[in-house]
C-alpha cells in the first residue's frame, strides 16, 4: 500500500511540475469529507502518533455496550463456538457407544406377553372310522407370558475387546476436544489481534491523512507568498486525496475485522463491538524460547497427538475383536413361561401351569466365506492408516513450533528496527518541511518523507501484532 502511494505521488508531483510556469494561483480547495477522521488508539489523545500505552477501548461505542478483551474474547469463543460445541457433543456420542460395548458383557433379561382369542372346530361334517359327525366350534381366549434371560460368556476375546476399543475411543474424543479448545482459542487470538492491527492501522493512516491535509495547506500558503509552485499545490492536494482514500479503504478492512471476530465468537456481526487491546500490546515481545525445548513440550502434551495415540490403539483392539470371529460363541439362557386359559391361571402360584428351560448354547462359525480374515486385515489397515498419521502429526507438531519461534524471533528484531526507523522518519519529515519552508527544498522530498514515516509506523504496528500473534501460535503448539 505505501509502496503504490510513493510512486502515485511521484508520477503526479511529475505531471504538475509540468504546468508549473502557469500564472494564476489556483482557487483554495475545500477538504475532503472525513467521516471518523480521528481514530483514538488505546491511551491515545486525537492527533498523537501511535504507540502509546493500551488500556482503553479502541472504537467509541454506546455507553451501554462494554468493550471486549482478549478474555472476554476467548470464554465467549469456548461458550459459543460451533465447532467446539460440536467436538463436544461428539465427545457425548463416544461415551454412548462405551455403554453399547460394556452391554455385551452383562445379561440380556427380555419378557414377553400375549393375549389372543382363539377358534377351534367347526366348518363341514368330518368322518372318522365310517362315522359321521359336526366337530363343536369352541372358541376361547388365550393368554401367555414369558422370561427369557441370556449372558454371553465367551466369543474368542470380540466382546473385552471392543469395550477396551470403545473405552479408548472416547479418551481418543475427549482429547480432539481438548485440541479444538487450543485452536479456538488460537483462531480468536488471531482474529483478536487482525482487528486490533486494523484499528492500529486505520490510526497511522489516520495521521498520514491529517498530514497531507496540513501539507496541502501549507503549500498553498507557500504559493500565495510566492515560495512554491503551482504544480506542487496540485500534488499536495492530490497526495491529501489519496490519502484519504487510503484511510476510507482501511475503515473498510476495520469492519471486516469486527464482522469476523464477532462471527467466531458467537456475537452477531451486525452488533457495534469495542475490544480492548492487551496490556504490552505496543512493547517490545520478550525472546523467544529455545525451539528444541518446546518441540520436546509439545510431543509430550499436544492433545491432538495423545488423540491419535489413543485412536490408534483403539484400532488395534479392533483387530483382536476381529480375530474373535475365528473362535466359538458360548452362552448361558433360560426362560420362564406361563400360558393358560384363564388369567387367573397365570397369575396364581409360579410353580402350577408353567415351563422352566435352561441351556448352555454353543455357536461355531468353522468357515464363513473368509469374511472373519478379511475383517482382521481391514482391521489391521485401519491400524497402519491410524500409525501413519500419528507420525505426520508429530512432524507437523514439531514444524508448528518451530515456525512459531522463528515467527517471534524475527518479529521481535523487526518491531526494534522500526521503532528506530519511526524517530528517524519523524526527524527527517520535520527536516524536509523546515527546508520547504525556507525555499530549499521541495514538495517531492516533503511526501517522501511524509511516505517514510507511515511506512515504518505501519511496520512496527505489523511486528508487534505478529510477535502476539506468534506467541499465540507457540501456546497452541506446545498443547497450552
Amino acid at each position: 500500500m505505501s509502496a503504490r502511494l510513493l510512486l502515485a505521488s511521484f508520477f503526479l508531483s511529475a505531471a504538475a511540475s509540468a504546468q508549473s510556469g502557469a500564472g494564476q494561483a489556483p482557487a483554495v480547495e475545500t477538504q475532503p469529507a472525513t467521516a471518523n477522521a480521528q481514530v483514538t488508539a488505546p491511551g491515545t489523545a486525537p492527533g498523537t502518533a501511535p504507540g502509546t500505552a493500551p488500556g482503553t477501548a479502541i472504537e467509541a461505542q454506546p455507553a451501554n455496550t462494554k468493550p471486549l478483551t482478549l478474555d472476554d474474547a476467548r470464554a465467549l469463543a469456548l461458550q459459543r463456538n460451533v465447532d467446539l460445541v460440536n467436538a463436544a457433543l461428539q465427545a457425548r456420542s463416544s461415551e454412548a457407544d462405551l455403554v453399547t460395548a460394556r452391554s455385551n458383557i452383562l445379561p440380556s433379561l427380555n419378557f414377553n406377553a400375549s393375549l389372543g382369542r382363539i377358534r377351534q372346530g367347526g366348518g363341514g361334517e368330518q368322518v372318522i372310522q365310517g362315522i359321521s359327525f359336526t366337530p363343536p366350534t369352541n372358541i376361547y381366549t388365550n393368554y401367555s407370558g414369558q422370561l427369557s434371560i441370556r449372558q454371553l460368556v465367551f466369543d474368542g476375546g470380540a466382546w473385552w475387546n471392543n469395550l477396551e476399543a470403545a473405552s479408548l475411543a472416547l479418551r481418543s474424543t475427549q482429547a480432539t476436544t481438548d485440541e479444538q479448545k487450543l485452536t479456538t482459542l488460537y483462531i480468536t487470538e488471531q482474529r483478536f489481534y487482525e482487528y486490533v492491527r486494523a484499528q492500529r492501522q486505520l490510526v497511522v493512516f489516520t495521521e498520514a491523512a491529517r498530514r497531507s491535509r496540513d501539507q496541502a495547506e501549507q503549500t498553498q500558503h507557500l504559493y500565495e507568498g510566492g515560495r512554491s509552485t503551482q504544480a506542487d499545490v496540485y500534488a499536495a492536494r492530490a497526495n491529501r486525496d489519496n490519502d484519504e482514500i487510503t484511510r476510507l479503504g482501511e475503515e473498510r478492512i476495520v469492519e471486516l475485522s469486527r464482522e469476523s471476530l464477532s462471527a467466531y465468537i458467537g456475537i452477531d456481526p451486525g452488533a457495534p463491538l469495542a475490544v480492548v487491546e492487551p496490556a504490552g500490546l505496543m512493547e517490545d515481545p520478550a525472546p523467544p524460547p529455545k525451539a528444541s525445548e518446546m518441540i520436546d513440550r509439545a510431543l509430550a502434551n499436544r492433545p491432538s497427538l495423545k488423540a491419535a495415540s489413543l485412536a490408534a490403539e483403539a484400532l488395534r483392539k479392533q483387530v483382536s475383536a476381529a480375530k474373535g470371529g475365528y473362535y466359538p460363541s458360548v452362552s448361558l439362557n433360560g426362560s420362564y413361561g406361563r400360558s393358560g386359559t384363564d388369567l387367573g391361571a397365570i397369575t396364581n402360584s409360579p410353580e402350577l401351569n408353567s415351563t422352566l428351560s435352561g441351556s448352555v448354547n454353543l455357536s461355531w462359525n468353522i468357515f464363513g466365506g473368509f469374511a472373519t480374515t478379511a475383517a482382521v486385515d481391514k482391521a489391521w489397515v485401519q491400524v497402519l492408516v491410524a500409525e501413519n498419521n500419528l507420525a505426520a502429526g508429530r512432524r507437523g507438531v514439531a514444524s508448528d513450533v518451530q515456525q512459531a519461534v522463528a515467527q517471534l524471533s524475527v518479529a521481535r528484531v523487526q518491531a526494534r528496527i522500526a521503532a528506530q526507523t519511526a524517530g528517524n522518519a519523524q526527524e527527517n519529515l520535520r527536516l524536509a518541511r523546515t527546508r520547504q519552508q525556507v525555499g530549499v527544498g521541495t514538495q517531492l522530498e516533503v511526501r517522501d518523507a511524509e511516505l517514510k514515516l507511515t511506512q515504518s509506523q505501519l511496520a512496527r504496528v505489523g511486528a508487534l501484532v505478529d510477535a502476539h500473534q506468534a506467541e499465540a501460535a507457540l501456546r497452541r503448539a506446545v498443547g497450552g
